[in-house]
């Protein structure tokens, strides 16, 4: 076993078939019928009590700060036992949370009262995603930098969609910004555009986030439009 806090390999897709089968093999047919049938109809509560056993890693994330977060901003009770945790990766980064049922007009108007914002559109809920993100809640990680991913710079969101690299979405980008300011009382992308290539407005443009002028701002840009100041942030999730 490794040391703690070291980040591992993920299991492959075979590796998570084996393991399952041996858990298997080893439970037979001894399987209490009761729990088991409690546990397909509570799949959170099988992963928090796996997460007991030391079984079911998951990295070190304060979910209860994040409920708290929600209901402050969105007067919303959540359970994040059962969400989808990746892991965290070995640079300095801080994690997203998303929640179903919020969505980007919610978001956005939630960053209104908190601190003056504007958008390019009446209607953010048009902005769709091009990334794929689980059903339930979620964490996505991101690295910990006031400014977009300098490595992103010069890079359009058609260039980005190429090479397959995960990035952030219109939405994850304005849970951060919230999230930011309710810990700093700051605001992120004082000189750059994050770019959210994750993410497309209805006419195909590219969703982009930025503080200027003392105001939160959603804008957008082309699909091929890059220059060093649009940047993606890089989402492992």
């Amino acid at each position: 076993m490794s040391n703690r806090g070291t980040v591992q390999k993920p299991l492959s897709d075979g590796e998570i078939l084996e393991f399952g089968a041996a858990v298997m093999q080893q439970l037979g047919r001894g399987i209490d019928p009761e729990k088991a049938r409690y546990y397909i109809g509570n799949k959170s509560q099988l992963g928090k009590d796996l997460r007991k056993l030391g079984i079911h890693q998951m990295p070190e994330f304060d979910s209860a700060e994040w409920e708290r977060f929600y209901t402050k901003r969105f007067s919303h009770s959540v359970d994040l036992s059962g969400m989808h945790v990746p892991p965290k990766p070995g640079y300095s980064c801080r994690g997203i949370v998303i929640i179903p049922g919020v969505t980007n007009n919610i978001v956005f108007d939630a960053c209104t009262k908190a601190f003056k914002s504007w958008r390019y559109t009446d209607d953010l809920n048009t902005v769709t995603d091009v990334v794929k993100r689980p059903d339930g809640p979620y964490v996505v990680w991101v690295r910990d930098v006031v400014e977009a991913d300098e490595e992103m710079k010069n890079k359009s969101a058609e260039d980005i969609e190429k090479t397959g690299t995960n990035t952030l979405t219109l939405k994850e980008r304005m849970v951060l910004e919230l999230k930011y300011f309710d810990e700093t009382g700051k605001h992120l992308d004082i000189e750059n555009w994050t770019l959210c290539s994750g993410s497309r407005g209805s006419g195909g443009g590219v969703p982009g986030a930025l503080w200027r002028g003392g105001e939160f701002g959603v804008g957008w840009c082309f699909p091929d439009d890059r220059d060093s100041y649009l940047r993606a942030r890089v989402a492992v999730s």
